[in-house]
């Protein structure tokens, strides 16, 4: 590698005798993104470098590079590999598949807000993938930013491990974290990141169910339905549950979330089409009338 600032690299370098670099794909709190080439496969992937202040802690290096390890036993479609994970010398870093598409955060930006059966089909693929992660690791950084809208409509989920790294220790865990993001994180999280089981992903799903119908981050006890009354008073109870402050009150996995979510749209489903039969009977009503008095009309006529 040449010489360059740690997590820096440059167009042409090439890491671990392996990686050519591309360009940059993004930067942000944790580090450096770049399109690199794989030259023994010969596939775009992508490789995600640390900030010097997460490079410093041996401690929190050690953990990153053995949960990105433990990452890789995920195995499901809507869940980025990771294919590798080192630390060479100046540089932690870790590679993934390269997958076009945006974020979430920035699908919701250009819509404002979404439907409810666009924002139910795409958490149900994400509690899809959750269910299978769950019985590995925990994400624990669950926003509208680690989730990756592609053109075919399916989904990625990024970064996992990532949130672990900050809460190695005290001093890192609101590096690169703005407070929306920190909104996402739940009531235990963000009293000890240490006390988490799987069920703080649920309170993450649940602020990204009111973010992706409404526009915005909730603010204290507001309600779906206060910016969305058009939506059904359910979508407050899903709400309510997935983000109960004491996490026993939440759904208790990720499958019973997303039971929870079908049975939310299929129920909406069932109330517009109740509530349109009556307009679609009166409608018919006065075109039936209309034509009766048509033909009253031209019944005198002929005589």
């Amino acid at each position: 590698m040449g010489t360059h600032a740690p997590g820096s690299l440059q167009p042409g370098e090439v890491v671990a005798d392996r990686y050519v670099v591309r360009r940059t794909l993004g930067k942000g709190g944790m580090g450096c993104v770049y399109l690199v080439e794989d030259r023994e496969t010969h596939r775009p992937l992508a490789l995600k470098t640390l900030l010097p202040q997460h490079i410093e802690n041996d401690r929190a290096v050690h953990r990153f590079v053995r949960e990105v390890k433990a990452v890789r036993q995920l195995n499901h479609p809507c869940i980025v590999r990771i294919h590798d994970a080192r630390k060479i010398g100046s540089l932690v870093f870790y590679t993934m598949d390269y997958v076009e598409g945006k974020s979430l955060h920035a699908f919701i930006r250009e819509r404002k807000r979404l439907g409810l059966g666009s924002t139910v089909r795409i958490l149900s693929l994400l509690c899809h993938a959750l269910e299978h992660a769950h019985r590995f690791t925990i994400h624990r950084d669950l926003s509208p930013d680690n989730v990756m809208i592609l053109a075919d409509g399916s989904i990625r989920l990024l970064d996992f491990g990532l949130a672990k790294l900050k809460d190695s220790t005290a001093q890192f865990t609101m590096i690169g974290t703005s407070l929306g993001k920190f909104q996402y994180n739940s009531p235990e999280q963000r009293r000890n990141a240490a006390d988490v089981d799987h069920r703080t992903d649920i309170y993450s799903v649940g602020v990204m169910f009111f973010a992706m119908l409404t526009g915005h981050l909730p603010n204290g006890p507001e309600k779906v339905t206060d910016s969305r009354p058009d939506l059904p008073s359910e979508c407050d109870t899903f709400y309510a549950t997935a983000t109960a402050h004491n996490r026993e009150d939440r759904f208790s996995d990720a499958q019973h979330m997303r039971q929870a979510l079908q049975a939310l749209y299929e129920a909406a489903k069932v109330k517009a089409q109740a509530a349109a039969e009556p307009v679609e009977l009166a409608r018919r009503s006065r075109w039936a009338a209309l034509l009766s008095r048509v033909a009253a009309l031209f019944g005198r006529k002929s005589r």
